[in-house]
């Protein structure tokens, strides 16, 4: 059942999510462990996965999209089977570095999982001169629209200020994205041209969970407005290699 609004709740009963929230510990139980048991230090760190975790079980959404596959592909699988199954979407720019991982999502039937190739390129949008999965639009049309997004791609260097955009036509109303290593100043950054353009509202964020999460939520799917400020920002991050 919708909000008036349009957006869908955080909880059956209605709750707000900034409220569900204050509930969540990042302790990683047993079975999250053991899934990510061996991983590289690139791998999703374990309080991440957790709130992911926490997360699915929450909103109950019915396909997922994630920017940057791997164990965190994994995590996603198990939560969505542990609420009756559901879509997986990944975009990858490096899929070998993810095949082991996804070898296993086999065990999870109930979950209908894709793994999309995609190359980076630098693209030229309304928003900026941005660091961009291409040749996704097929895929994110076909499998949308996504309740729930786990941006972890691209590599830091490059900036993941267009995930979000490129999400964002194919989204649910009400949407949430959770972004991992935002301790930093470029997810940072992220996170306030997100807010101009989409009018995101951030729900909650911590430089010490992790690498550092943050969970904000869409309120309405569409194209970004322009802001001259994102636009000129992007200019200059690529003016300085950032």
């Amino acid at each position: 059942m919708s909000h008036a609004t349009g957006e869908r709740p955080a909880a059956e009963d209605g709750t707000s999510l900034a409220a569900v929230l204050r509930s969540w510990t990042p302790a990683p139980d047993a079975g999250l462990l053991q899934l990510l048991d061996g991983a590289d230090d690139w791998a999703i760190h374990p309080e991440t996965a957790s709130l992911l975790d926490f997360l699915i079980h929450v909103r109950r959404p019915r396909s997922v999209l994630e920017f940057g596959a791997g164990r965190s592909s994994l995590v996603i699988a198990r939560a969505l089977a542990g609420i009756g199954g559901g879509q997986l979407t990944s975009i990858e720019h490096q899929p070998d570095f993810a095949r082991a991982s996804w070898q296993r999502i086999t065990q999870f039937p109930s979950v209908d999982a894709t793994l999309v190739p995609s190359r980076l390129a630098l693209r030229l949008s309304r928003c900026g001169v941005m660091h961009t999965f291409i040749d996704t639009q097929s895929e994110l049309r076909d499998r949308g629209p996504f309740e729930l997004i786990f941006i972890d791609a691209p590599p830091g260097q490059l900036g993941r200020d267009a995930t979000l955009f490129t999400a964002s036509p194919y989204l649910a109303p009400g949407a949430i994205a959770l972004l991992d290593d935002a301790a930093r100043q470029a997810e940072k950054t992220a996170l306030s041209r997100w807010r101009r353009g989409l009018r995101t509202t951030t729900v909650l964020h911590s430089d010490h969970v992790g690498r550092g999460v943050s969970v904000v939520e869409v309120p309405s799917p569409g194209a970004a407005r322009f802001s001259l400020r994102t636009f000129l920002g992007t200019m200059h991050d690529r003016l300085t290699n950032q």
